[in-house]
């Protein structure tokens, strides 16, 4: 019931529908005739004018258990000259559009992640419904708009567009689910995730002139900035290995530096600042990390007297964990060995997240998979959301049939005691 052709075909033509995030309602509205076309119960929620959410159904949850596939719909850059600045001017075929195949593979912006793991997701659905599977409960599928980890976006006005957004708009408007398979990178059953802190730093000294520097007081806070950022790099190795425990391992980044205006060469800014990423934890609370960052910076501060350096929490999220023995971990695992046929083990730990916090946060049990690894290397090097493998999603969809099945077929009272045992 799976056809790589059509998974080929139904990435290419999502792919090919720009969705960045807060603006998700176009490839919402087509998936959604898509899978309606295909005799999937499927709806479009509007979160605004432009956002959007795609649910579709299989079953009516008369008894049985509720199971959500979740997986995003938004890509964290859009193509064109809005985001030039992050992607270039030419950008290279996985940042671009249209998509185009290479060999086994479908190529463009965010064709992976989002698209693929989305597309995964829906392929599940078709494939219950046309080997009409008895379901007993309900399998929702959930593609969510304002899923990536931004703050804003300049194509919209309104900031509160990312980060969950389109998670918690759903949750607010459907009956909880039993359980939660969300679909993000790796190819291993994740059951605990990285939360984020996100820190700006800045650096506040004095504005100057270059023709008189060397006449008074020169508190140039750029250089200073550089420099900080520096002890942020060289310090995020110790934050890393005192905070690494099971499946995480919370890495940091310094992500943007700010300060002086490029059409005013000869003059420094009053003030620098820059944004600092770390990761948490299950269990690290963001206050913790918010000492760990004054205890560095009084360090900083010793080191450059006569400039102020202080930080201000942005946004934060907490770590999260399922236990390992639930039985949604414990089902999507096996249905990973009965794919894989070898047993399954944990990849090294990683810093990455998804909206299953979200999940967990409202009660619901969790358990995270992505796509296997292709079996031949892709066509780019690096950092990378816009490769899908075919051959790969095949087998992410196979597991998660075997995983669905396992779950909508049978009732809560089987649940119950798939947790008592």
């Amino acid at each position: 019931m799976v056809d790589a052709a059509e998974l080929a075909d139904m990435v290419g033509m999502a792919t090919d529908i720009p969705s960045p995030t807060g603006a998700e309602r176009e490839l919402a509205e087509c998936l959604a005739q898509w899978m309606t076309g295909a005799g999937v119960d499927s709806r479009v929620q509007l979160i605004d004018e432009r956002q959007a959410n795609m649910v579709a159904r299989l079953g009516d949850a008369a008894g049985g258990a509720r199971l959500l596939l979740l997986a995003p719909l938004d890509t964290p850059f859009a193509p064109g000259p809005e985001d030039a600045a992050w992607l270039g001017e030419t950008p290279r075929g996985d940042f671009d559009l249209p998509s185009f195949r290479a060999g086994d593979a479908v190529v463009g912006l965010g064709a992976e992640n989002p698209t693929a793991y989305a597309v995964c997701a829906l392929a599940t659905a078709l494939a219950l419904r046309r080997a009409e599977v008895p379901i007993g409960g309900e399998l929702l599928v959930g593609l969510v708009g304002g899923s990536m980890p931004l703050l804003g976006t300049p194509l919209r006005e309104r900031r509160d567009v990312g980060i969950g957004v389109g998670t918690g708009y759903l949750l607010d408007r459907i009956l909880p689910p039993d359980a939660a398979v969300v679909l993000k990178p790796g190819y291993r059953v994740v059951h605990e995730e990285a939360g984020f802190a996100w820190f700006r730093v800045t650096v506040t000294g004095a504005l100057g002139y270059t023709g008189s520097r060397h006449k008074g007081e020169y508190r140039n806070p750029v250089v200073v900035a550089a420099r900080v950022a520096a002890a942020f790099e060289d310090w995020f190795a110790e934050y890393t290995a005192r905070g690494t425990a099971g499946q995480v391992a919370p890495q940091g980044a310094v992500t943007s530096i700010h300060g002086g205006d490029a059409d005013r060469p000869a003059f420094n800014p009053p003030e620098c600042s820059l944004t600092v990423d770390l990761r948490l934890s299950p269990g690290a609370g963001v206050a913790d990390a918010a000492a760990q960052v004054e205890e560095l910076l009084d360090r900083l501060r010793a080191e450059h007297p006569g400039f102020g350096i202080a930080a201000r929490l942005l946004a934060w999220r907490p770590g999260t964990a399922t236990p390992p023995d639930s039985w949604i971990v414990r089902r999507l695992v096996g249905a990973w060995e009965d794919v894989e046929g070898v047993p399954h083990a944990d990849g090294p730990p990683g810093s990455g997240m998804s909206d299953g916090g979200l999940l967990r946060r409202h009660g619901v049990p969790t358990a995270r998979i992505g796509l296997p690894p292709a079996r031949r290397p892709g066509p780019y090097h690096g950092f990378s959301m816009g490769v899908a493998d075919v051959g790969a999603m095949v087998r992410l969809t196979h597991v998660l049939i075997g995983a669905a099945v396992e779950v909508v077929t049978r009732t809560r009272e089987e649940l119950a005691e798939w947790e008592r045992t």
